[in-house]
């Protein structure tokens, strides 16, 4: 039916040859996509491994095809926008790919920015909200927006993707991955996302690919309120001020959120604690920057957040005898303070930083005070400069260090005498990289390495080398190879009673073929990107019996991994529009079977529409089934469309409300299993600017 809306939108509407190619193969990818054999290869979150290096980009399945062909018939289409008429110049610059600034279009890796006008179109209640609308990302949610959520890059795992705030490295250290539902949308001024390893630069984590997300920032003298109700016992509330002078600038950003939200757990299916399931947070920001001269400035990154959730364990683990906790609070901050200094051409940076993940579960037969505390604790050195020999060659070279710091206030082996905690609570990683950067006419070049010295692991060298063509000033084509590390966590290597101290960092080496595209034409403006990749994943920690038969982490999974992502931006007059499409073929190299909760194909399409004070936003997604386990004949969680309809508008020149629709079509679907998304819910807010 959304499909049916769509086409008929577009037939009447005139829309360019481009949309029309892209609505022709939408309709035939749904076709060919129902009519498709159901796959009997399935698979789990984080269990995953390698293979050998397969070239499969033009040995690809029928779905795959078809997203190749909306690709060139539209970037066939867009030929003639860009050349019949010079392309806007790009005004959108980003630092998470090269750690420097530089102007979106130009850089070499695959890239997508979420911008504040983003934001307040999508008006998201969790940053997985805004991630799920990017090629070649997927979201797996146990529950509402404050429950566990995790990420899957590339069709990695949801602890291969680094995640910075304003350049500080968060997440457990124990865990290995970040809580996405802790961060509050409200204090997010834009994120940057690049796809693919990008170790070279970054170091651990980086394996799928770096999402870094930047505080809110006002211009002096102003300020924001807002306040919002919604399903399930919604309400928020945030502000924030620009205070200052031209010289000296601070912003200051607080918010509130609560929601006595829904039930996750499937009744029908054997559920218990069949009872909504709450959460709350409050998060404090301060953005500030100092011109201390025209040389010399301070930058200041500061965040903190606490909140709490209840959540329902899966029932698959239920026990009525032994009820496990169901509620969780957690307190997190960072803190960073930076010097800049910008002389000619030598552009240099020096920054320290402290950061917390602290978490902590009870509930059930488990009182608060005797609740199970886990804390992890980092410090960060981090310094690089760059000089630019002149306007198409530069060089950067810088050095990290950091220290992880963990802690528990609960014995972890309760079966051994005394009170059990990691053998090992704190380590240091220290780290060199240097990179380069060429043009020869139209020629660019890119190469980094990277030494990353892991305390009681070990040494890390990993790489990127890029080399683009800039066809003209409309068209980019690029070819990469990346290599990128995790290191494992402090659980999966002291662990009481279970870690392995031998266990090595899991792997990736990355080929990625890039093609952009930056149009202008008959009132049509916009930009494509399409990017083919093929990765082998290796060393890939799983749990698993040892010689003696004790199950402990080891590096025993292998995967192969290829895909093609497609990122359509355009705007006509009062319309926009914004397709992502990405196809992505993630195999367990020894089963041969796909990996947990990763669908093949997903897609999203937003269009927008402004009259007067009036703005109409509707976004369609779709998700294709996946396997829960990786193994075979798993269980299959089922495809699903989603549409969520939103409309603003501009009461006076300082007062906006808005109103938004999520899952309108009230689809009852799960991203894992027994754990069912929400129905049909709104929510509205009003927003006075001054």
């Amino acid at each position: 039916m959304v499909i049916m809306m769509v086409r008929e939108f577009i037939t009447r509407r005139n829309i360019s040859p481009i949309l029309c190619n892209l609505r022709n193969y939408l309709v035939y990818l749904t076709f060919i996509y129902k009519k498709r054999k159901k796959r009997d290869q399935h698979g789990a979150e984080g269990i995953i491994g390698r293979g050998h290096m397969k070239t499969k980009l033009f040995n690809k399945t029928p779905i795959q095809l078809a997203i190749a062909g909306i690709i060139f018939s539209s970037l066939t289409s867009s030929v003639a926008l860009a050349d019949d008429a010079n392309a806007d110049e790009m005004e959108n610059i980003i630092v998470t790919a090269n750690r420097t600034q530089q102007e979106q279009f130009l850089t070499l890796s695959a890239t997508q920015i979420i911008t504040k006008e983003d934001i307040i179109a999508f008006q998201p209640q969790s940053v997985t909200d805004l991630l799920d609308k990017i090629a070649g990302i997927s979201i797996v949610n146990q529950g509402g927006a404050g429950q566990a959520s995790s990420v899957s890059m590339r069709g990695t795992s949801s602890g291969h993707t680094l995640v910075l705030l304003d350049g500080v490295r968060i997440g457990s250290a124990t865990l290995g991955s970040t809580s996405f539902g802790a961060i509050s949308v409200a204090l997010i001024e834009r994120i940057e996302v690049v796809k693919g390893p990008r170790a070279a630069l970054w170091g651990s984590d980086a394996i799928g690919g770096v999402i870094q997300i930047f505080t809110k920032k006002q211009q002096l003298g102003e300020g924001v309120i807002s306040v919002g109700l919604g399903s399930n016992g919604l309400w928020k509330t945030d502000a924030s001020i620009g205070l200052g002078n031209e010289d000296h600038s601070l912003t200051l950003t607080a918010s509130v959120v609560d929601s006595d939200g829904f039930t996750a757990t499937k009744a029908d299916e054997g559920g218990y604690d069949i009872d909504d399931d709450g959460y709350n947070r409050l998060s404090l920001g301060a953005v500030g920057e100092s011109k201390i001269n025209d040389e010399f400035s301070l930058h200041l990154a500061s965040r903190w957040e606490q909140g709490g959730a209840e959540y329902d364990q899966s029932v698959q683990y239920y026990n009525p005898e032994n009820l496990a906790a169901n509620e969780s609070e957690n307190e997190n901050y960072y803190f960073r303070v930076a010097g800049q200094y910008q002389s000619g051409a030598l552009f240099t940076e020096v920054s320290i930083a402290t950061s917390q993940d602290q978490g902590e579960t009870f509930g059930n037969a488990v009182k608060k005070s005797a609740s199970d505390e886990i804390k992890t604790r980092r410090d960060q050195f981090s310094a690089l400069s760059q000089y630019s020999f002149s306007d198409s060659t530069s060089i950067t070279a810088g050095v990290d260090f950091y220290t992880e710091e963990v802690s528990t206030d609960t014995d972890k082996d309760p079966w051994t005498d005394g009170f059990q905690k990691w053998a090992v609570e704190e380590r240091d990683v220290s780290a060199i990289f240097i990179q380069a950067r060429h043009q020869v006419e139209a020629f660019l070049f890119e190469g980094a390495v990277r030494r990353d010295d892991i305390e009681d692991v070990e040494v890390e060298a990993t790489y990127n080398a890029s080399v683009g063509y800039q066809i003209n000033d409309s068209w980019l084509v690029s070819l990469n190879r990346s290599t990128g590390f995790k290191a494992p966590s402090f659980n999966d290597l002291y662990w009481p009673g279970s870690g392995n101290p031998d266990v090595k960092p899991e792997s990736i080496t990355s080929n990625e073929i890039l093609i952009r595209n930056q149009f202008s034409h008959d009132g049509f403006d916009g930009s494509v990107e399409v990017s083919f990749f093929d990765s082998e994943i290796e060393n890939l920690i799983a749990w698993a019996p040892n010689a003696s038969g004790a199950w402990q982490p080891s590096n025993i999974n292998q995967a192969d991994i290829q895909g093609i992502e497609f990122t359509l931006n355009a705007t006509n007059g009062n319309f926009s529009h914004q397709l992502a499409i990405a196809s992505i073929d993630a195999e367990d190299s020894k089963l041969k079977v796909q990996l947990a909760r990763r669908p093949e194909l997903t897609a999203n399409y937003t269009l927008g529409y402004h009259w007067d004070d009036f703005a109409l936003s509707g976004v369609f997604s779709y998700r294709d089934e996946s396997p829960e386990k990786t193994q075979v004949d798993a269980d299959i969680l089922d495809d699903y469309w989603l549409v969520d309809l939103s409309l603003s508008y501009q009461a006076t020149e300082k007062l906006v409300f808005v109103g938004k629709v999520n899952n309108l079509l009230d689809e009852e679907y799960e991203t894992a299993q027994y754990y069912v998304a929400d129905g049909t819910n709104f929510f509205v807010t009003a927003t006075y600017s001054f």
